[in-house]
């Protein structure tokens, strides 16, 4: 491997494990080859902790690069285009033989007029300078020593006019010094260190954040977290989801932090002072849509309120909320949330800052159009946020019981792929791992939670749905799916396994459908509670009592409990499969064997035998099962409500 890349390497995962240098996955870095012919650059939505041997970067051409700066018709161009222009222009300069590699950093030709190594950061100590009034006055003094001194560079909208700004000032920079700059600070952004050896770069980096940081240590104290009761804060949750579902018709999930440095922001009397500023840097305006909305109480109406009133105005719906003596609470998807955080609670620590050093030096109104209209910015967001997950249930939240195997695991996968983030409860863990691996392996948009769950058990269930609550902040959609059958004959069932099939497939399905139904009810936005029964559960089938009698008794519950919830707009339907065979823990050898003596046939005679029976006579699938879920939990279902779905391939009729 070129020991420029091996450098390059080394740097991006020593600065990007520290989250006080970066937020977002942003920052960038390079390494110049020796013979300055080339540049191996970060690649763009890429985290610098992630860069590998052969992912997470770019070697372009840097004649190549550098001639875009020098295309004068590109500055005629309207902005949208040319950014695009741009980005397809630096693709083309890659030289490497990378597959699926990415995008180029869209500052490569920013890169490419420095020296061999290149590290751009977004720390947070700088960032209390480079967004307050008088940070070019006070960093201009703190390295008026230097040698080689530092160069300001005024906010100028990044991408090509960025490039194309220092790129003259690096010019004249060196025109009056006889040398390149070695620090470079950009207003309302960052910082760019540059050096001819990697020692150098990354000593400087150190350099430069403690002197900034010997300014800072007495701006922030932070304060003793004080403990909030659970369930105050899961109702807070659900507030902040009702009003995002009431104001924009979204779901989303809401996750809650809270420790000694929001807790100090919380206690300053010009908090909500602070917060009315605007965004203070890109990755606030693109990851946060925003500075986090102060708020005295978490009341949705409010929310609401505020929410309606920022699409009104054309700007982004706000992702983070300070709830004052809460905490903060961010809205979203999912695997965006800690990326939220981090960036909000860099803005908390730069605006008090920033406060203390003359004012907060925001972005104008013009500088956040540019930022939120800026393509590169909303690529490099879906990439840190997993991609884009589709699906007509696109972004609910629902718990899959059984989820390990058989008909729960191709329930949970179904929704998955019609976008749900997916709670796979099971007792058996280790089955339901299996299941989320599945899911991140096709689809790694969606996000799943593995919550071990004995459904006959109040208490496990409980700690099930609040593992949920604290993680996720919502429900959409329950499906029941746990289930057993002891197959008997009636003069030899064992009294035992009866009361075992009631508890699993009673029980269970009563205490998780009781858990769910509160927390929809309090969200306030409806739900979906789905109960697999059975064929059986219409037509019973012989030696099967246990299963005949839960299964009829499940469909039952279902119609009594829509009764009860259709007042909160939760729809309680059943579906029935027909003999399912793929993956199920019920058809395994020796119920086969108990049902090849039943009907007079050879083991292996059983599936073609029950195929047989149906009206199409074709095998269902776990898939076909999951199909009539999403069905009956989308709105295309919305009038139907304590139903019964049977998806038998034709071998019962409802009646």
């Amino acid at each position: 491997m070129d020991n420029a890349l091996t450098d390059l390497i080394k740097i991006s995962k020593t600065v990007g494990s520290d989250l006080t240098l970066v937020q977002g996955g942003g920052g960038n870095t390079s390494v110049k080859t020796a013979d300055g012919k080339f540049m191996y650059i970060k690649a763009s939505g890429t985290a610098l902790k992630d860069m590998s041997a052969d992912k997470g970067w770019r070697k372009i051409d840097i004649a190549q690069t550098l001639s875009i700066l020098k295309d004068s018709g590109l500055a005629a161009m309207e902005v949208s285009k040319r950014e695009i222009e741009i980005v397809n222009r630096l693709s083309f300069c890659c030289v490497d033989d990378l597959k699926n590699a990415g995008r180029p950093s869209v500052e490569a030709h920013l890169h490419a007029i420095l020296d061999k190594y290149v590290i751009h950061l977004h720390p947070h100590i700088i960032g209390a300078y480079v967004n307050s009034k008088t940070g070019r006055k006070i960093i201009e003094k703190l390295f008026s020593d230097r040698k080689k001194p530092i160069l300001w560079i005024d906010y100028t909208d990044p991408g090509f006019t960025l490039a194309k700004e220092v790129s003259k000032m690096v010019s004249e920079y060196t025109s009056r010094y006889g040398f390149g700059p070695e620090v470079l600070f950009l207003e309302k952004h960052g910082i760019f260190i540059s050096a001819n050896n990697a020692a150098a770069a990354q000593k400087l980096v150190g350099s430069v954040i403690k002197t900034c940081g010997s300014e800072l240590k007495s701006v922030i104290k932070p304060a003793k977290v004080k403990p909030i009761a659970g369930e105050i804060i899961d109702n807070a949750r659900l507030s902040v989801r009702r009003a995002f579902f009431n104001a924009l018709g979204k779901y989303v999930s809401v996750s809650h932090f809270l420790d000694a440095e929001i807790s100090a922001f919380m206690a300053r009397k010009d908090a909500k002072e602070l917060l009315s500023f605007a965004g203070l840097t890109p990755d606030e305006m693109v990851y946060a849509n925003g500075p986090a909305v102060w708020l005295e109480n978490c009341d949705t109406a409010k929310i609401e309120s505020k929410l309606k009133s920022q699409i009104a105005k054309g700007a982004k719906a706000s992702a983070a909320f300070l709830v004052k003596g809460l905490g903060l609470f961010v809205a979203g998807k999912i695997s965006e949330h800690a990326t939220i955080r981090d960036i909000v609670k860099m803005s908390l620590f730069v605006r008090s800052c920033a406060a203390k050093m003359g004012g907060i030096n925001a972005l104008n109104s013009r500088e956040q159009n540019f930022i939120n209209n800026w393509e590169a910015e909303a690529f490099r967001k879906a990439l840190v946020g997993g991609g884009a997950s589709g699906g007509e249930l696109k972004d609910r939240i629902a718990i899959v019981t059984g989820a390990g195997s058989g008909l729960g695991r191709s329930l949970a996968i179904g929704l998955a792929k019609a976008g749900v983030n997916v709670g796979l409860a099971d007792i058996d863990t280790v089955s339901a791992k299996q299941t989320a691996e599945m899911i991140a392996k096709e689809l790694p948009g969606i996000a799943t939670l593995v919550l071990p769950c004995n459904v006959t058990n109040a208490d496990s269930v409980n700690d099930a749905f609040a593992e949920l609550l604290n993680k996720w902040g919502g429900l959409d959609i329950l499906i029941n799916a746990a289930g057993v059958a002891p197959a008997f004959s009636l003069t030899e069932l064992p009294v035992d396994k009866w009361r075992f099939a009631l508890e699993v497939n009673l029980t269970g399905y009563f205490l998780m459908a009781q858990k769910a139904a509160q927390i929809m009810i309090a969200q306030g936005i409806g739900g979906n509670i789905i109960n697999l029964s059975s064929k059986s559960g219409i037509d019973p089938s012989k030696n099967n009592t246990p299963y005949n009698a839960t299964k009829a008794g499940e469909l039952h519950m279902s119609r009594g409990w829509a009764m009860e919830l259709g007042s909160h707009n939760i729809r309680v339907n059943s579906i029935c499969p027909g003999n399912v065979f793929e993956g199920s823990k019920i058809w395994n050898p020796e119920y086969i064997k108990v049902c090849a003596r039943k009907y007079g046939i050879k083991p292996e005679e059983v599936i073609p035998y029950y195929v047989s029976k149906t009206m199409l006579n074709r095998e269902i699938k776990g898939q076909d099962i999951a199909d009539a879920a999403v069905f009956l939990a989308s709105d295309r279902a919305k009038m139907i409500t304590a139903q019964t779905l049977v998806v038998d391939a034709g071998q019962a009729m409802v009646r």
